[in-house]
């Protein structure tokens, strides 16, 4: 391990020696070296003296005697290879949600909190959450990540997920904090993108419950409706109403503060992404981390504006679609009405043209052939039609074929006496009365 208790103090060997240049280091190495000899390095966890190890197979450590080791020291070794990706902020930030929380420890006789791997080393756990929490029984596995970004992004997961299922076996309820550098919101449409591995951090609260409730109400007002969509947001494909929360850690100096993210997980498939119910805002430590029966981490009186304002988004976004709605509707009909006119229109002038041209209509036949048909009785409808309209027009040009209007009214007598079809008796009579 790297610390040691050393002049009444914790030693972090690791960070002593990078004070120093290369030159200067193995000096250093060697007055910590001749110090731990001579027993002024005890193990925080046992008391037990501890000699200094600066090998060049292993890397600088503290270590027990020769046979001797105890259970606070592995679990800090346990601790530490979990942690070793995370960035220089990590310890930063965990220090200041370890003090804050510490803090209430004093006023609050049902709680108590403590580092996981000095709680838990005596149970020798495979992993343990940077802070634990016992709230009147009720146990939590406080954890803040670093570091999180795409190259390396599965192995992130697969980590997140097996501490997440072991913190949950031992009957630990989860609580994450992200930090700020990995926030990617869009409030503008409604998402906030995801690495794979913030999916598995969201978390449950209390708050995110009477999310679902507000969800759930909105959604038997109005039946059918697609909550996300109405806000434009486009989902991977059917989304579950449950409410869930991200919260991102921003640190300047020693001074943090948070960011809560309510959100609908899409999907998980990438991009990874989720819809936002409202822009995320932020709270100071002591503010979030309030605890009653779980650690408060949000805005009471800014969660139930948050729900107002998100239930008068809803209806505003339904009176828009009603709005368009109508709009389309009128439109269709007054398109309908426009067609119907015009159709109107058009039929009457057709009628209105025919009843002008059809006295005047004329046709282009053989005169002669129409009255052979006539006389052999095989004249057709049409036919008969067009050698009206022809003698109409034409029964003073008959004379040029051979023919006159009696000769072709005494056949047409003829034929009226044979033929029994009504359509060609119409207009062989038409033709009689010419």
């Amino acid at each position: 391990m790297d610390v040691a208790l050393y002049e009444g103090e914790t030693l972090n060997i690791t960070v002593e020696i990078s004070r120093y240049s290369n030159a200067e280091k193995e000096r250093m190495i060697d007055k910590y070296r001749k110090a731990a000899e001579k027993k002024a390095m005890i193990c925080p966890f046992c008391f037990e003296e501890l000699r200094l190890r600066a090998g060049e197979i292993n890397e600088i450590h503290f270590a027990h005697l020769k046979g001797k080791s105890c259970q606070g020291a592995e679990a800090y070794d346990t601790y530490h290879n979990q942690t070793k990706r995370e960035s220089k902020k990590h310890s930063v930030i965990k220090e200041i949600i370890y003090n804050e929380l510490k803090g209430q420890e004093l006023i609050r006789s049902d709680l108590k909190v403590e580092y996981g791997y000095k709680e838990k080393a005596e149970e020798k756990w495979k992993h343990y959450p940077d802070i634990y929490l016992n709230k009147n029984g009720r146990e939590f596995a406080v954890s803040v990540i670093t570091n999180v970004h795409e190259i390396g992004d599965e192995k992130i997961v697969k980590i997140i997920n097996k501490r997440n299922k072991y913190f949950k076996e031992k009957g630990l309820e989860s609580i994450w904090f992200v930090e700020d550098r990995e926030l990617a919101d869009d409030y503008e449409h409604r998402v906030l993108h995801l690495w794979e591995a913030e999916y598995g951090l969201a978390i449950k609260t209390e708050e995110d419950y009477k999310w679902d409730k507000l969800l759930k109400e909105l959604s038997e007002v109005f039946p059918g409706q697609n909550i996300p969509r109405l806000f434009g947001y486009r989902a991977h494909g059917t989304m579950n109403l449950d409410v869930r929360s991200l919260y991102y850690v921003h640190s300047i100096g020693d001074e943090i503060t948070f960011s809560v993210y309510r959100l609908i997980l899409d999907q998980m498939k990438s991009p990874f992404r989720g819809f936002t119910l409202t822009k995320g805002y932020q709270m100071n430590i002591s503010q979030a981390l309030i605890i009653r029966d779980e650690i408060q981490l949000s805005d009471k009186d800014q969660e139930e504006m948050n729900r107002l304002e998100f239930s008068n988004q809803v209806l505003v976004q339904i009176e828009a679609l009603k709005a368009e709605a109508m709009l389309s509707r009128e439109a269709n009909e007054l398109r309908y009405e426009q067609q119907a006119r015009e159709e109107y229109f058009a039929s009457t002038v057709q009628e209105t043209i025919g009843e002008i041209a059809e006295p005047y209509m004329t046709v282009d036949i053989d005169v002669v052939e129409y009255v052979s048909k006539l006389k052999y009785l095989s004249l057709s409808h049409q036919e008969a039609k067009a050698l009206f309209y022809y003698l109409k027009v034409h029964r003073g040009e008959l004379e040029d074929y051979g023919l006159t209007l009696t000769e072709v009214k005494n056949a047409v007598r003829y034929a009226l006496g044979k033929i029994s079809e009504p359509k060609i008796r119409e207009w062989l009579v038409e033709i009689e009365i010419l």
